[in-house]
């Protein structure tokens, strides 16, 4: 195993602290080059890991974790920060099933104060802290690290409102990665940064203000003019108005890779009062060179070679990911229908639209992490008279319920939602899990719902909501493929919502929602090859509207049946239809193959599947052991066959 000169003498914080200043810089490089190793062996996220690395080891040397609070937005940054707090050597596992989380969890470690996975929840949460601390009269510190996008996000400007009015002692660290405050920096700046955190100034500035709230008359006027000379002076030389005006103190951009600086300010910093904001700004990518030229194609990755960060196992195969068939559909309805636009929260890349984006600039709307605002701008638009495609993955679109109810399915606008990831998400885990949307989708009114079994039904369906005015309508899929072979054939009829049944077998019947079509077909094979039980499939795409009388009428046909859906139990549509069945049909239910109202956990998908019993190996095994598929002489009353 290679050697570290620092890293190796390293398990926690507090071995960090032991080093003097000058040997930082080393311990970064180490923990840049540890990552980059490691990550080419088993991939995961990367170009936001590499560009944290020196604030990290800076934070963990200023403050005295975990007694003080360091809280980490959305978690793509998180890695340096689990191989400096007793990680370091279980890294190989990050997002494999039992192994570390790809974000920050507070079941792994005391250091990891939020389960975070949704973007800009960091300031609320800091501020929370250090109410929290206050109110317990307690002496810590309170950090929290936010990145330029997930500035973007409302909730982190109600925050920053929040936390400027009550002036709790707090410090928000602005990651700002995108360059482009990188003119700013330089020697007056720096000279500024080390005025405004010196001790002298800030112990000054307080005495001038209680020195003028005594004096009578004139103290208020001259409080006033001096606060405002105070703030002209730094909008003149510094880029921080805004915070300023919702009540932070400003300071910054500092160079978020010289680590001299940023242990100086930092060190500071955590001594001056009220609520601080420091702009740093990095490179992501930093210290790898594919990654620093491309860090959008190296934000998460496979495993790659090192030496020149071409992927491994990247062959082409004949297939194209559901993200991609949205992509190249869209780009086709937008070639011919000067109406249609495309609105996403800062999901380009991940909802396929990169191409779409480069080709109609015009067309396609990043919002930014803005949910809420994206779900309420397609309804604007619709009510407007265009054809918006709201492109989004299914754990994000939580964000925006309220704006679905209010500001689209109430008014019946007809918004195209275009739901990526959902159903289980594998390493992503449990913050990322696309589980509920099945069911808050269906309770709320006017919202139709159709779950394509394969890709031709998905790109047959975003054709048709090309046309279809009636109404809210929403197509969900998981992260998948799909055959380049299927594409080119004839597209289906996605209009009709009667069930599909495959076979006719009356033994049992297999209710596959969306794409677990495929598992319910593999179930099927293997009930009557393995087991003699001959069953029969029933794929629903319409998951509402659906034709219910067709459906009663073929579970009549059939002595039990089952659900498979990808889905919560509790949030699926397995759990919505069978409200709606009649009671003859009803009374043949005996299993619904879904999620266990629990976290769910990351791992691949195959590995989640049978942990929850939703293999076909493991739903095959309970059935066979169920009194209903108990057999003798071909009938349902008997000995169990042996597996």
């Amino acid at each position: 195993m290679k050697q570290y000169s620092y890293l190796d003498r390293i398990d926690t914080p507090e071995d960090l602290r032991r080093f003097p200043v000058n040997d930082l810089k080393a311990v970064a490089d180490d923990v840049r080059d540890y990552l980059i190793d490691t990550l080419a062996e088993v991939g995961g996220h990367f170009a936001s890991n590499l560009g944290v690395v020196e604030l990290t080891v800076a934070l963990h040397y200023v403050l005295n974790t975990p007694k003080d609070r360091l809280i980490w937005d959305v978690g793509h940054q998180i890695y340096p920060h689990k191989i400096l707090t007793g990680r370091k050597h279980r890294l190989r596992s990050v997002r494999r099933y039992g192994g570390l989380s790809g974000f920050p969890k507070r079941e792994e470690s005391e250091y990891d104060l939020f389960n975070t996975g949704h973007a800009g929840t960091s300031i609320s949460q800091v501020i929370g802290e250090a109410l929290a601390r206050d109110v317990k009269k307690e002496d810590y510190r309170c950090f929290c690290v936010i990145g330029d996008a997930s500035m973007t996000a409302g909730m982190a400007l109600e925050a920053l409102n929040h936390g400027g009015h009550v002036k709790s002692d707090c410090v928000v660290i602005l990651n700002d990665n995108d360059m482009s405050i990188s003119h700013a920096v330089g020697a007056l700046n720096h000279y500024l940064n080390q005025v405004i955190t010196s001790n002298f100034y800030n112990k000054s500035r307080r005495l001038w203000y209680k020195f003028l709230a005594l004096l009578p008359l004139v103290g208020a006027g001259l409080r006033m003019f001096s606060r405002r000379m105070e703030r002209v002076m730094k909008n003149i030389f510094i880029p921080g108005s805004l915070f300023e005006d919702l009540g932070f103190r400003y300071i910054g951009p500092v160079d978020g890779h010289n680590m001299e600086e940023l242990v100086e300010v930092l060190m500071r910093v955590k001594h001056i009062k009220g609520p601080i904001l420091v702009h740093v700004y990095t490179q992501k990518g930093k210290g790898y060179q594919p990654a620093e030229s491309n860090p959008i194609k190296y934000h998460s990755v496979t495993t790659f070679n090192r030496k020149d960060g071409t992927f491994v196992g990247k062959s082409e195969q004949p297939t194209v990911s559901y993200s991609q068939i949205v992509g190249d559909t869209l780009t086709d309805i937008f070639s011919r229908n000067d109406r249609a636009v495309a609105i996403t929260p800062a999901m380009i890349e991940g909802s396929g639209l990169r191409s779409l984006a480069d080709k109609y600039p015009d067309r396609v709307y990043d919002v930014g992490i803005a949910e809420q605002h994206a779900v309420a701008l397609a309804g604007g638009m619709a009510s407007g008279g265009i054809i918006p495609y709201l492109c989004i993955y299914s754990t994000f679109l939580v964000r925006g319920l309220d704006q679905l109810i209010e500001d689209v399915a109430l008014m019946r606008f007809p918004v195209r939602i275009v739901i990526d990831r959902a159903g289980c998400v594998g390493p992503d885990g449990e913050t990322h899990q696309g589980l509920y949307d099945i069911g808050y989708l269906h309770a709320i009114p006017e919202i139709r719902i159709y779950a394509p079994t394969n890709g031709a039904e998905l790109k047959a369906m975003l054709l048709h909501m090309e046309h279809d005015e009636a109404g809210p309508l929403a197509v969900r899929f998981p992260k998948g493929d799909a055959t380049v072979a299927e594409l080119n054939g004839p597209l289906p009829d996605v209009t009709d919502t009667k069930p599909e049944r495959i076979g006719e077998g009356t033994d049992l019947a297999i209710v596959s929602i969306g794409v677990m079509k495929e598992a319910a077909l593999a179930l099927q094979a293997e009930l009557k090859e393995r087991h003699g039980i001959n069953a029969s499939v029933i794929a629903i795409r319409w998951v509402r509207p659906i034709d219910l009388a067709a459906l009663n009428d073929m579970l009549r046909r059939v002595d039990a049946f089952v659900f498979v859906e990808d889905s919560y139990r509790f949030a699926s549509g397995a759990m919505c239809l069978l409200e709606q069945l009649d009671s003859d049909a009803k009374g043949r239910h005996i299993q619904t193959f879904a999620f266990p109202d629990v976290p769910i956990e990351h791992g691949t998908r195959g590995e989640i599947f049978h942990h929850y019993g939703i293999s076909v190996e493991a739903m095959r095994e309970f059935l066979v052991r169920h009194p209903k598929m108990k057999r003798e002489s071909g009938k349902v009353s008997g000995r169990a066959i042996s597996l």
